[in-house]
């Protein structure tokens, strides 16, 4: 089988570059693992960000089935509850919760609609190079050429790895279950540091008619240190009926515990090589504050396709021509993440965040701005001004 780009996994960057491409007339195969509906452990949480690359994909009316919290809840180390609560007249959605199992679903519905090729339960074996350009995918009782590939497989990168573009592995684990019989408000998130994870935290966040997703994440060096076991943790924050206002305590597991890891390493990927660029969370996308990486696998997917479609038409797919990808990817993501990696640095100091907390109990508005840098509707930038500082620190 010829193609002209051959696309390795079905997760958001995947499909959104598998659309964007098709759409453009580009013939495209998009490889899938597993088989739809399939499920991938994540918190569900779609922010504004990652919504505007879906509506820009078609997608508005689809979105609009699911919630978009209003309110938040965060609490300290020490117990410190924050409440974030938007102005009435604020209409903005500043994100949706959506189960994986769905989204990955309609995205790759998606890219097949535009005219791609979608296979799935189809395994890649190896990628090499091909006679007259090109690279030869060698996969389950499949052969396929192609004039260029996206990676996109995911945090565990089997195929990245193998390829040697990256050789660190993920630096974050989380786990979640699905409960049914939450009784707490349907528009209410919450956010948990707890102290012995952070600067990793443990979260609520609603899906609608008394469902929630309901996990803790935080980084595998935290793990070491302190010898944790996510599973218990996850089950004494369930147990914490005073922390959670008793929202959890008739509810029953929806399904199994899952975890995964997530890999935030930007720059520790080589995001392109000869006829190869790697998207989503193989590049090391995900947001090393919050754990997030559902919007920044939406915006390379859609960053891939542009860069593809420009290689293709100059006959230009070398490794010098693909840099423009990685120089996107760097404009778009490497200020904000340098400065979550910082913030990161603070929050990872149980007193310190404590201390925070105290003075987002006593000024709304900064405490509105922090809960709005934590679910990635504004950069972590705005945290570390020095303005934001002095009113965290000094007053």
């Amino acid at each position: 089988m010829q193609t002209d780009v051959a696309i390795i996994g079905a997760g958001p960057a995947g499909s959104i570059a598998a659309q964007r491409l098709a759409a453009a007339g580009v013939r495209v195969v998009l490889l899938e693992q597993e088989v739809f509906p399939r499920d991938k452990p994540c918190g569900d949480g779609v922010t504004a960000r990652g919504l505007k690359v879906l509506e820009r994909s078609g997608l508005a009316g689809w979105l609009e089935r699911f919630p978009a919290p209003r309110v938040g809840r965060m609490s300290a180390p020490d117990g410190q509850i924050v409440e974030l609560r938007l102005h009435p007249d604020d209409r903005h959605c500043y994100g949706r919760t959506i189960p994986r199992r769905l989204l990955d679903e309609r995205l790759a519905q998606a890219a097949v609609e535009a005219g791609a090729r979608l296979m799935e339960g189809i395994r890649v074996r190896e990628i090499g190079p091909a006679g007259r350009g090109g690279r030869h995918i060698r996969a389950d009782g499949l052969q396929i050429t192609a004039t260029l590939v996206i990676l996109a497989d995911g945090s565990l990168a089997p195929l990245t790895r193998r390829l040697g573009l990256t050789t660190s592995p993920p630096e974050m684990l989380a786990v979640r279950r699905y409960f049914t019989g939450d009784v707490g408000p349907q528009d209410r998130l919450e956010i948990h540091f707890r102290p012995h994870i952070v600067p990793g935290y443990a979260w609520i966040f609603p899906l609608g008619e008394d469902r929630v997703n309901v996990g803790v994440g935080t980084f595998r060096q935290r793990m070491h240190q302190e010898s944790i076991r996510l599973r218990n943790v996850l089950d004494e924050f369930i147990a914490n009926a005073a922390l959670t206002e008793g929202r959890l305590e008739r509810a029953e597991p929806a399904g199994p515990l899952q975890g995964h890891p997530l890999r935030t390493q930007l720059g520790k990927t080589r995001t392109h090589d000869e006829r190869i660029l790697v998207a989503g969370d193989a590049a090391g996308l995900v947001n090393p504050l919050s754990g997030e990486g559902i919007a920044p696998a939406l915006e390379s997917g859609a960053l891939a396709a542009s860069c593809a479609l420009d290689a293709l038409a100059t006959g230009d797919c070398s490794a010098r021509t693909l840099a423009a990808y990685t120089r996107a990817l760097i404009a778009r993501f490497a200020a904000d993440y340098r400065a979550a990696w910082l913030l990161r640095q603070i929050l990872g100091v149980p007193r310190l965040l404590s201390r925070i907390f105290s003075r987002l109990r006593q000024d709304a508005d900064l405490a509105l701005l922090v809960g709005h840098v934590m679910i990635g509707h504004l950069s972590p930038r705005m945290a570390l001004r020095p303005r934001t500082l002095l009113r965290l620190f000094l007053t």
